[in-house]
Parts: C-alpha cells; structure tokens; sequence
C-alpha cells in the first residue's frame, strides 16, 4: 500500500475553463500527448450565480465543502439544492449547468468538492462523512490501477491501515492511496468531516 499525503504546497490553482472562477486542482491523471484528463478531483469557490464550464463525455460528481448552499439548475433535470449535509451531487459534464450561492457569511464564498472521470476510460465513486467518536472502516478499491482519496475538509483524520501503517491528515490536506484493502478512520480530536473517492478504470 502506498500513502502519499498532499497538502496546498502541491495543489495547483487555475482559472475556470470559461474564465468565470477558480479551481485548485487537488490530484490529476493527465491524457499523455493530448489535451485534457483522465480524472481529476478539484475544489473551487463559487461567490456569484452563473454557469458551468461544459466537458463533454465527462461523468463529474460536485459536493459542498463549506460556505452556504448552492442551488444547480441542470439541463432536463429538476433544479437540486447542496448543503454541507446533502449527498454528492452526479451529473454528465456535458450538460448545461448553472448555479446560484446562497452564502452563509457575505463575501465570503462557498467552496466545492469536484470529481471528474473521463466516461470512456474511468468512473468514480464520491461519499462525505462526519467523523466523530466511531472509526470509520473505508474498503479501498481493489481493481489494478485504481486510486482512493481522501480529502479533509474539517479537523484531523487520523488513517490506519490494515498492515499497521498510521498518520494524520490535516484540515485542507489529502491522502492518496494505491492499493491496499481497508483503512479505519478515525476524527483525530473532536470531529473531523471527509470526502472519500475511488478512482477506478473502466473494464
């Protein structure tokens, strides 16, 4: 099993690929000698209405990490409300998107939890969790290739894994897992809120 922890030295910054926000570009699989990515997992802030960049043949799953809600107005789907507390958000990247915040603290904008998969090649899985005095067991995926992440959005997660490895993840640090089983999480002190992906190639 292999454990690397990422924290915001190694996270990238860029604009929004219609030039109206920004991301922070947490982990990528790139295409080599092509434009684009296999999978990526980002956050990004959202302090106005207005519309989705589109990423056609792209699956995108989009959650809420702090902030306030955001309600999305999805093409042919009924508009849907994310708070901190609603589930993980999927939608094709192709569809016509827009959003509007309500902000908890003015000016202050909401921050987003994006994953990204290209359909043809990968798909993902997304949950949120609040730890608290429980460990949570989180089963990574098995399959050859595959990538789990852990992002910590609040607190400290404290990760064990099954052949005794052990750290901390910070709030606004990530952990990224190749191989393995389980891993127990545990709220380091007090509780902690993650956001958990798989990353697995399609057969």
């Amino acid at each position: 099993m292999k454990l690397t922890v990422l924290g915001p030295a190694d996270f990238l910054k860029m604009p929004w690929k219609n030039g109206q926000g920004v991301t922070t570009e947490l982990a990528v699989a790139r295409r080599p000698g092509q434009e684009g990515f296999d999978w990526r997992i980002s956050t990004a802030t959202v302090a106005a209405p207005g519309p989705f960049s589109v990423f056609t043949g792209i699956d995108r799953s989009l959650a809420i990490v702090r902030g306030g809600s955001l309600t999305l107005n999805v093409e042919g789907r009924p508009d849907v409300t994310l708070t901190t507390r609603t589930p993980p958000y999927a939608f094709g990247g192709e569809l016509a998107v827009s959003s509007t915040p309500a902000l908890d603290v003015a000016d202050v904008p909401i921050d987003d939890f994006n994953v990204m998969t290209r359909r043809t090649g990968w798909q993902h899985t997304l949950t949120q969790h609040r730890l608290e005095r429980e460990a949570l067991t989180w089963e990574l995926p098995a399959a050859a290739g595959a990538v789990a992440f852990l992002y910590t959005a609040q607190g400290e997660v404290r990760v064990t894994s099954r052949d005794g490895q052990t750290l901390t993840v910070p709030a606004n640090h990530a952990l990224r897992i190749e191989g393995g089983e389980v891993c127990e999480l545990q709220a380091a002190s007090g509780c902690a809120d993650v956001f958990l992906t798989a990353l697995v190639r399609r057969r």
